[in-house]
């Protein structure tokens, strides 16, 4: 008989679970530092785009703060929050250049242009007669079985 098949999916060695153990302390250091970025952006974005009351210039700084700040202590790559400062800005500028309260852009799909049918094929279709359509037929009554 062959073994049983292991169940245990986790760490095994003494360096793996050194790295669980250091990856649980870094992720409770880290965290934090995400979620004010995240909190203090999404407070930005509710100023700007004027749900919330508040002045717009210092949630901008606080958030690009907050930003700068995660990505110092490497909770989010310095790509990302640069990239994310940088869409705050633009619609802190679009903002301001709309009048003080940026309105909300919805993305919509472009449709894909209705086709026009080919003049040919719309004379062709114009000379046919309009084919009959067959009766509708009525759905078979149903037999009532015979009691046991």
């Amino acid at each position: 008989m062959g073994k049983t098949p292991r169940t245990y999916k986790g760490a095994r060695t003494p360096q793996s679970l050194k790295e669980v153990r250091a990856s649980a302390r870094r992720n409770a250091v880290q965290q934090p530092k995400r979620t004010a970025a995240k909190s203090l952006v999404a407070k930005a974005l509710e100023i700007i785009t004027g749900q919330t009351q508040g002045d717009a210039a210092t949630a901008l700084n606080k958030a690009s703060s907050a930003l700068d700040r995660a990505a110092k202590h490497g909770a989010i790559h310095k790509n990302a929050a640069a990239r994310r400062k940088s869409r705050l800005a633009k619609k802190a500028a679009r903002a301001a250049a709309a009048g003080g309260v940026m309105p909300k852009v919805v993305n919509k799909k472009k449709s894909a242009p209705k086709k026009v049918a080919a003049p040919k094929a719309e004379a062709a279709a114009a000379k046919k007669p309009a084919a009959k359509k067959p009766a509708a037929k009525k759905p078979a009554a149903k037999k009532a079985a015979p009691k046991a």
